[in-house]
């Protein structure tokens, strides 16, 4: 994709309409390019690295595991576009419901493996999507909704999965091997 200097660097384009922004998105559908939109700024990203690949899928295994082992129900919205329209559109690298299926997800998961292009924080914050995590060089950082303040606030706790230990998660997704990651993570929550 012309203008991208590398698989994830994002190419930051402001002065865009909501109309603009809309035909940019059907003409990258299926492509495996994502488009972004947050208030007259769009971002393109090439399709994903295989880095990024393993980080969000060893991420969405283990979430996966914990609800399984503790019987919670969960329901993916991976690449499920959220429109906010004249505001934000885009689709988030991981996304679940939590019990039910739902409009919006409970939870989003945004691998960041470079600087740069549009806030993961300020595009959720448009949907208050009630938990963010972001997994940036090797740290997973989570962010909970606050509704009195109408913005999210780091925490060091799921408020979505409250029981699940985000260390034991950070700790595995770190791991190389995805297979030995979900050998300790279900050992150590005794799965």
């Amino acid at each position: 994709m012309a203008g991208l200097r590398s698989a994830q660097e994002p190419l930051i384009l402001p002065g865009f309409t909501w109309e603009q922004y809309q035909a940019v998105a059907e003409s990258f559908s299926g492509s495996g390019v994502s488009v972004r939109f947050l208030d007259e700024v769009m971002e393109l990203r090439a399709p994903v690295s295989e880095e990024h690949e393993e980080r969000g899928s060893l991420l969405r295994r283990l979430v996966e595991s914990w609800c399984f082992h503790r019987g919670i129900r969960l329901f993916f919205r991976n690449q499920s576009t959220m429109l906010l329209p004249g505001e934000a559109g885009g689709a988030p690298d991981e996304a679940y419901c939590i019990g039910e299926k739902k409009e919006l997800p409970d939870l989003v998961v945004e691998v960041a493996l470079t600087s740069g292009g549009l806030s993961h924080r300020g595009f959720y914050q448009r949907f208050a999507i009630p938990e963010l995590w972001i997994w940036r060089h090797g740290v997973l950082e989570v962010y909970c909704w606050d509704v009195a303040a109408g913005r999210y606030e780091s925490s060091t706790e799921s408020h979505t999965l409250p029981e699940l230990d985000l260390r034991l998660v950070a700790e595995c997704a770190r791991m190389h091997n995805a297979s030995d990651a979900l050998a300790v993570f279900r050992k150590r929550i005794g799965a």
